[in-house]
């Protein structure tokens, strides 16, 4: 399973076991999280691309 595949398994023991299962130089980037105050989020990612 490639971590890409994370979107695809029905919780996090299968996500973690996912990325468990691949070198670290080898995870795919396949998603990104940013936490903090809306307002600040906001500004941080004002006009980018989201992918559907």
């Amino acid at each position: 399973m490639s971590t890409a595949e994370l979107f695809g398994t029905p919780g996090d023991v299968q996500n973690q076991a996912a990325v468990r299962a691949v070198a670290g130089a080898d995870l795919d980037l396949v998603g990104l999280a940013v936490h903090g105050p809306k307002n600040a989020v906001d500004k941080v990612v004002k006009g980018a691309r989201m992918h559907p």
